[in-house]
C-alpha cells in the first residue's frame, strides 16, 4: 500500500515532533529566545462531546481536546454514537475552541467506523484522529489533512515494528497492568513506557491505566514520552470538574521547562521520584542552622 502524504497542517503532530527532538541548545552569547515548546503536551479526552466542557478544558490549560465517536461508556466516559450521530457536536466544538487549542477525534472500541465514513473524517475540521488498529479500515492510512495516531495496548515486538513502517505519525499508548497493581503509577509502568519509547519510533502520548497525578508528568517526560492524556473524570463531569482535573497538570508542565528530547531521555536513567516534587519537599524541610 502506498504511503499517504504527510499531514503538514496537523498542529498536534508538529508539536509532538518538536518535543521529541528537544529544545535546541543556544549558540554563542546572544539572547536566547523564549521557550514556546512545552516539556509535554496535556491532552484532554473529554467525557462527552460537549462544547462547554471543551471550553473548560482549554481555559484550564489543555493543549489539545479530544472528542469521541463509537465510544464505550465507562466510569470515566459517556457512551458516544457513530460519526453521523456526533458530527454536529464535533463541528460545533471545532468552531468554538479550534482557534485556541488543538481539537481531535478518537474512534473508540464500541463498534467500528464504517469504511465509507473514513474519508469523511478530514471534512470535520479536526486536527488529528486516534484509532484502534484492529478496528480501523486500512483506508485510514490514506486519509490526508489530519494527523493519524494509533491507540496501542503496548505489547512491543512485531506490532510496534509494524506501526513504524506505516503512515502513522504518533501513538496513544495504554499499558496492560497486572490485576493486583495499585491505583498509583508503579515502577513497572515506568519501565514499560520506557520500553515503548525505545520501540515505537513515533511520538507517544501516555494513556494512563492508573490514576494519574501531576507529579507523574515529570517521570513520563524522563521516560521519553511526549504527552499525557487525561481522561474523564466522570461521564457527567461539569466544567468545574474538568478544570480541576486539567489545571494541576498544566501548571506542573509549565514548571518542567524545555523538552529534553527522546534521544536524550533514553540515554539517561529514568527518574522515579519527580525532581520538582522532591525539590519542593526539600525547601519545606530545610531549617536554618542553630549556630548561625
Amino acid at each position: 500500500m502506498p504511503r499517504a502524504q504527510e499531514p503538514q497542517n496537523s498542529k498536534l503532530i508538529q508539536r509532538l515532533r518538536e518535543i521529541s527532538r528537544g529544545a535546541p541548545a543556544p549558540i554563542g552569547f546572544g539572547r536566547v529566545a523564549e521557550v514556546t515548546t512545552p516539556a509535554m503536551l496535556v491532552v484532554a479526552i473529554l467525557p462527552r462531546n460537549d462544547v462547554s466542557i471543551a471550553e473548560a478544558a482549554v481555559e484550564a490549560g489543555a493543549d489539545a481536546v479530544t472528542l469521541r465517536i463509537c465510544g464505550a461508556g465507562t466510569d470515566l466516559l459517556k457512551e458516544t454514537g457513530d460519526l453521523n450521530a456526533e458530527e454536529t457536536a464535533i463541528q460545533e466544538t471545532v468552531q468554538a475552541v479550534g482557534q485556541r487549542a488543538i481539537v481531535g477525534l478518537i474512534v473508540g472500541s464500541n463498534g467500528a467506523i464504517a469504511p465509507d465514513d473514513v474519508g469523511k473524517i478530514s471534512t470535520l475540521g479536526v486536527d488529528f484522529v486516534m484509532s484502534y488498529p484492529h478496528l480501523t479500515p486500512a483506508g485510514f492510512l490514506e486519509v490526508a489533512d489530519v494527523g493519524r495516531l494509533a491507540i496501542l495496548d503496548h505489547q512491543g515486538g512485531s506490532v510496534a515494528r509494524g506501526i513504524n513502517d506505516l503512515s502513522i505519525q504518533g501513538a496513544l499508548v495504554r499499558l496492560d497492568r497486572p490485576s493486583d497493581s495499585p491505583a498509583e503509577m508503579t515502577v513497572l509502568d515506568v519501565a514499560t513506557y520506557r520500553a515503548a519509547a525505545d520501540t515505537v519510533h513515533r511520538p507517544i502520548i501516555a494513556f494512563p491505566s492508573w490514576k494519574p497525578t501531576p507529579g507523574d508528568t515529570e517521570v513520563l517526560k524522563n521516560a521519553g514520552l511526549e504527552g499525557i492524556a487525561l481522561v474523564g473524570p466522570q461521564p457527567d463531569a461539569t466544567a468545574e470538574d474538568i478544570g480541576n482535573l486539567i489545571r494541576p497538570f498544566h501548571d506542573i508542565v509549565k514548571r518542567l521547562g524545555k523538552p529534553v528530547g527522546r534521544r536524550v531521555a533514553l540515554t539517561e536513567p529514568a527518574v522515579i521520584l519527580p525532581r520538582i516534587t522532591a525539590a519542593a519537599a526539600e525547601e519545606v524541610a530545610e531549617e536554618p542552622d542553630e549556630d548561625e
